[in-house]
């Protein structure tokens, strides 16, 4: 029922906008350690992220905004791959938290069918992110501020290329307090 597939929609982009505002990432920046997709985006806690899995859910996300937008007559608003690499970095967090706490987690397979009209096969970090929005939607503030203090407590490591993500710059950029900057001709 196309009436049907528009609330869907619409109930997956809500979680995918309000998580992606709420959540916020901390660590510090690192090198990457190659280019291209499968270059490190991040590593948490020892787990890589890699380019290629934040250029992918980035697409998946994007897809799934454009059709909640479309049903709802909204412009979509844009989630690029440096804001939800921030909440990737949350993801195990937040579904550990849950375990821990006896929240109900919705399994891989009922994500997949909610994005199933959008999205044909999603990839395992979309489906990671999405269960963690489920999850940190059902938190009250109390809750919310464990995760955050959690998060903040994780070894995270970002490439360069995603400096921006904890507020740093890629350490090529910065000038050395002696220099002075370049005057114009």
């Amino acid at each position: 029922m196309p009436g049907s597939r528009q609330r869907r929609a619409s109930r997956i982009a809500a979680l995918v906008i309000g998580g992606a505002l709420t959540l916020s990432a901390c660590g510090s920046s690192g090198e990457g350690e190659s280019t291209g997709s499968g270059a490190t985006a991040a590593v948490v806690e020892g787990e890589t992220i890699t380019v290629g899995e934040v250029q992918q859910s980035s697409r998946e996300v994007a897809q799934i905004i454009r059709a909640q937008a479309a049903g709802s007559g909204q412009q979509p608003q844009e989630l690029g791959p440096d804001t939800l690499l921030s909440s990737l970095v949350q993801v195990d967090t937040i579904l550990a938290y849950a375990q821990e706490e006896d929240i109900p987690l919705p399994s891989d397979a009922a994500i997949e069918k909610q994005l199933a009209d959008v999205v044909a096969s999603p990839s395992k970090r979309t489906i990671d992110f999405f269960r963690a929005n489920a999850v940190y939607s059902q938190l009250d503030q109390q809750q919310q501020q464990e995760i955050a203090q959690q998060v903040q407590g994780q070894d995270v490591t970002f490439s360069p290329r995603y400096a921006s993500v904890s507020g740093e710059g890629p350490n090529w950029l910065e000038q050395a307090d002696d220099q002075a900057p370049l005057e114009a001709p």
